[in-house]
């Protein structure tokens, strides 16, 4: 799934593509070639997924060796936080940048809406035509749709507005003596209806208020409106006849079209970019069998190369690795023997090194981490605001940022696996280091498993609950015992693109402090380890919703010791 920034930066190639194909193929090409590829530019614009392809343009750019996050042990105990702290977690914040963009799509969708008020004003205030030659034309081109044609002293060029009930408004002082006239403006406007035109304007509005920030979004919808006028032209003289350029040319000169304020969203025999227009008609050509099979080459040609994206590819020896978790002999390392048995797997010639569970291990970690390291790894590994940031883009940041290995020599996770292993539970950054960064990781590499492994993968999360039972002694109060829970649960991502970070480390929290709560019921010394499962597992699943859903625990250890015990 894309981020909406990704997306119109990969809609921005698609249209600035487009936008060199119609500069050098704008008279060469049917028209309607370019409103396909207008479409397939929309969708890169508003669909989150693509179609992978092994041509696009994306595979051809990505790095040789790309490889996702190798198998690391992202598995810690979780960490109950509690007071303000807990509070914190749960309440995400709203970005600067995200308000911003809702203020500009809120407003430049309030201006489409006052300027379609405006109009449909004008339109109430239109009158039946009841001239002979219109209705007679109407008659003869019916649609399935009715089709009605009104006019008004309120305008200076022929719209057309509406979209299950289209109307053709024409200004009050046409001049229906000049049939042929009359005849290319009706023809015009009806192919803006027969094609819906209407509807797809709407959609171009709506797209372009989603991506206001993009100035080539500005363009495409400029020129996207252009290109369904120039689909019209065509099919006017396609209907009309190669001998009728001239005369529908001269028709358009006499109109003296201006594009009213008042119809942003209807479709008008307007002169914008009138000599554009005028050069196309009379430079049209008679379609042939070879321009049409041309035109489909170069959409599919242009849509599959620059509208879809990279298939991930990975090595089988790599594959393997990441769905098994087993070691992998890097280069120039001699593999661990158990039996005489090799277990290692041979890497690719063209990666040169994959982490692994021993490594660290083998090199040793620090016991201790300096202020400087501390800072040096919160400014890398927290992003601001990142409560209020969707799951999908969270998680593919802190892959991406853990899969960095340079820092001074030692990789991130090393310096993350040092501090987070020393760091104490009143640190303020202790439940991100503890709780959220190995969730989402968890979460990144479970849905990687998922995806090679065909298989579903729920991620995890461990976490331990803990009760010191007193008695009252004199008005002392003296421990007594303790109760001890080691659980583990799953859960499954429902909507990883509305799902916030905050709401889904609240969640942990939540099953969290469910399991704490659990301890404090009478029955539970003398609960069994397999009824602490089923309570949890009823507790858990009625803190799911629509967004994240409890799928099921374990209770790896269950304890409960008396004084007598001790």
């Amino acid at each position: 799934m894309q981020t909406l920034l990704e997306m119109s930066l990969s809609g921005a190639v698609m249209i600035g593509v487009i936008i060199i194909v119609r500069a050098l193929a704008v008279n060469r090409l049917p028209k309607t070639a370019f409103l396909a590829l207008w479409g397939a530019a929309f969708c890169c614009l508003i669909l989150p997924m693509r179609i992978p392809s092994p041509i696009s343009v994306y595979s051809a750019i990505r790095r040789r060796g790309d490889f996702p996050m190798p198998v690391r042990n992202w598995q810690r105990t979780g960490l109950l936080l509690t007071g303000n702290v807990a509070r914190e977690a749960s309440v995400p914040s709203l970005s600067p940048w995200l308000l911003l963009w809702i203020g500009g799509a809120a407003l430049l969708a309030l201006i489409f809406l006052i300027l379609h008020l405006r109009g449909r004003r004008v339109y109430a205030a239109s009158l039946p035509v009841e001239q002979p030659f219109a209705k007679s034309w109407i008659e003869e081109h019916r649609l399935r749709r009715p089709v009605q044609v009104r006019y008004s002293d309120r305008i200076e060029s022929p719209l057309t507005y509406g979209i299950l009930w289209p109307v053709i408004l024409l200004p009050a002082d046409m001049d229906w003596k000049e049939e042929e006239t009359a005849g290319f403006i009706l023809a015009h406007e009806m192919s803006h209806i027969r094609r819906f035109d209407a509807l797809t304007k709407w959609l171009l509005a709506a797209m372009l208020c989603i991506h206001w920030f993009n100035p080539l979004v500005w363009v495409m919808y400029i020129l996207s409106n252009r290109d369904l006028e120039l689909a019209c032209d065509e099919s006017v003289i396609r209907q009309y006849g190669m001998q009728s350029c001239p005369s529908y040319a001269l028709a358009l000169l006499e109109m003296e079209e201006k594009r009213t304020y008042l119809t942003p969203l209807s479709s008008s025999f307007s002169k914008n970019a009138l000599k554009e227009r005028i050069d196309a008609i009379m430079k049209a050509k008679k379609r042939t069998a070879a321009g049409i099979i041309g035109a489909l080459v170069i959409v599919a040609a242009v849509v599959v190369i620059f509208a879809t994206s990279a298939i991930e590819k990975q090595s089988e020896a790599a594959r393997k690795n990441l769905l098994e978790n087993l070691p992998v002999k890097n280069a120039g390392e001699t593999a661990d023997q158990d039996d005489g048995e090799d277990k290692s797997r041979e890497l690719p010639a063209d990666m040169d090194y994959v982490w692994n569970a021993w490594d660290s291990w083998k090199e040793g970690y620090s016991e201790d981490y300096t202020q400087e390291q501390y800072d040096q790894l919160m400014s890398m590994v927290k992003p601001e605001a990142y409560e209020g940031m969707s799951i999908a883009e969270f998680n593919r940041t802190i892959n991406r940022i853990m899969e960095d290995d340079e820092y001074g020599g030692d990789s991130i996770y090393e310096l993350y696996d040092t501090v987070v292993s020393n760091i104490p539970e009143t640190d303020p950054n202790a439940g991100y280091l503890r709780n959220t960064i190995p969730a989402s990781m968890e979460e990144y590499q479970s849905r990687v498993q998922e995806v090679y492994s065909g298989k579903r993968k729920d991620p995890s999360f461990s976490a331990s609950a803990e009760k010191i039972t007193t008695e009252d002694v004199f008005g002392d109060s003296v421990e007594a015992g303790q109760i001890w829970l080691d659980y583990e649960f799953t859960y499954r991502i429902l909507d990883q693109d509305n799902l916030t970070v905050g709401e889904r480390d609240a969640f942990l929290q939540k099953v969290m402090q469910t399991a704490r709560d659990l301890l404090e019921a009478d029955e539970v010394k003398s609960a069994a380890q397999e009824d602490m499962k089923e309570m949890l597992q009823a507790a858990g699943e009625k803190l799911s919703n629509d967004k994240i859903s409890f799928t099921g625990c374990e209770v790896y250890n269950f304890e409960v010791y008396e004084r007598e015990d001790y």
